[in-house]
């Protein structure tokens, strides 16, 4: 069963609004960067008239731009604008990015920062790559909450019963049987007791992941810092070590967005 919030949530949706956020999530991704009408439509399961008019709507905004010369559609310019003046306004940045550096100087990995968005999905904000052999990420990319170490983190504080719901939806990079179901539930104990997830080549071959969630409130996590490996260059054991690290830079970083409130 779904919880109360998340009937509530969607008791009060704006489909147009909803759609219009779903075609520009979906042309951020590279593989629909320049997209037709019909693309779009079928990516995202819209009547192609209904499309075809939210993208007429986002384009007087300069939210997309259609390409005449291709007649394919792709982001607009003024995302670029609206993008530097959230930068400029989201305080926690400037507080985090300081600590994805230090991390990604003392470790060699590559760290990002992960913000939720939506109730299922979450995006990567910022990044710090590392400049020898580190992995390198695209801020922007989207993923389901159940992905990687970092998707844990915001697992974790959920009741059992919502974890369960977004698990048993398969959105995300890989689809779990009841065994794995019941695997993740006992990693959430680890979680909540040690601060940290850690990830080794479950979700994308070669590649680990280390995570910490960041708390604004008692139990609300909205965002996890990550370091990202290739599983060649650790062993597991190793990565533990690692976590502390992560760890300590979330804890720091929580208090310090409540301070800000």
């Amino acid at each position: 069963m779904e919880s109360q919030k998340m009937k509530e949530k969607r008791k009060y949706s704006v489909p147009a609004i909803e759609n219009a956020m779903e075609i520009l999530k979906l042309l951020s991704r590279n593989r629909f960067r320049e997209s037709t009408v019909t693309e779009i439509a079928n990516a995202l399961s819209l009547n192609p008239a209904t499309c075809y008019r939210i993208l007429q709507s986002l384009e007087e905004f300069s939210m997309v731009r259609y390409l005449e010369n291709k007649k394919r559609y792709t982001l607009g310019p003024y995302l670029v604008v609206l993008g530097e003046r959230a930068k400029e306004h989201l305080d926690y940045l400037s507080i985090i990015m300081p600590y994805l550096e230090k991390l990604t100087r003392e470790t060699g990995m590559t760290s990002i920062l992960v913000n939720k968005i939506g109730e299922d999905k979450v995006a990567i904000v910022a990044k710090v790559e590392a400049s020898d052999f580190g992995v390198s990420v695209s801020v922007g990319r989207h993923f389901s909450i159940t992905d990687g170490s970092f998707g844990m983190c915001f697992l974790a504080p959920l009741d059992q019963q919502q974890r369960e719901h977004f698990l048993k939806q398969q959105k995300g990079l890989k689809t779990f049987s009841e065994e794995e179901v019941k695997t993740i539930e006992r990693d959430m104990e680890f979680i909540r007791e040690n601060g940290y997830s850690i990830t080794y080549g479950e979700y994308i071959k070669g590649l680990g992941g280390i995570a910490a969630p960041i708390f604004s409130g008692e139990d609300t996590v909205e965002m996890s810092i990550e370091l990202i490996c290739f599983t060649s260059q650790f062993d597991k054991e190793d990565l533990h070590l690692k976590g502390i690290l992560v760890k300590r830079a979330a804890e720091d970083i929580s208090n310090r967005i409540r301070n800000l409130s």
